[in-house]
């Protein structure tokens, strides 16, 4: 680790919109039917027809057996106009401390395992998602790190569509 990173609680680099979540149960999702995306801890589950976020947010899984299996990313990106349930955390990284780009390419890459909870039902709690470490580097140095990883993160991902 270089000395100019510094290691941060989460809780202290990014902001929560989790209070704007408004879960929908499948019955009433099916009286909503429309264009927007409606989604839960892994992606996108619906669609609806209204939204509650436009903007770009970085989703973080809040609860699922996903949590220690990872069979599909912990945190991903919704973009445009969406509806979150509450199985899944929406955070965006504080201007000018930490990119939120570069927090999701952490989260592909670092262990989480401890500060899960839950046996039959796995769960990261807002709590927990707050007291999680991170070193930092500068915001800056964030940024050119997200700028050399993600052209080839979106050659990856082309390549699997191909496939």
């Amino acid at each position: 680790m270089n000395e100019n990173w510094k290691k941060t609680k989460l809780g202290k680099a990014i902001d929560f919109y989790d209070s704007q979540r408004i879960p929908l149960s499948a019955n009433v999702r099916r009286g909503m039917q429309g264009k927007y995306p409606y989604y839960g801890a892994s992606g996108i589950i619906d669609s609806v027809n209204d939204f509650i976020f436009d903007g770009r947010y970085l989703l973080i899984a809040e609860d699922g057996e996903n949590l220690r299996s990872r069979k599909t990313p912990l945190s991903f990106f919704a973009e445009g106009k969406f509806w979150v349930n509450n199985h899944a955390h929406i955070i965006l990284g504080k201007d000018g401390i930490l990119d939120s780009d570069f927090l999701n390419y952490w989260f592909k890459v670092n262990d989480i395992s401890s500060y899960i909870t839950g046996a039959a039902q796995p769960k990261l709690s807002q709590k927990n998602l707050k007291e999680i470490e991170i070193n930092l580097p500068p915001y800056d140095i964030q940024k050119e790190i997200v700028a050399i990883i993600s052209p080839y993160d979106t050659l990856i991902n082309k390549n699997l569509e191909r496939i």
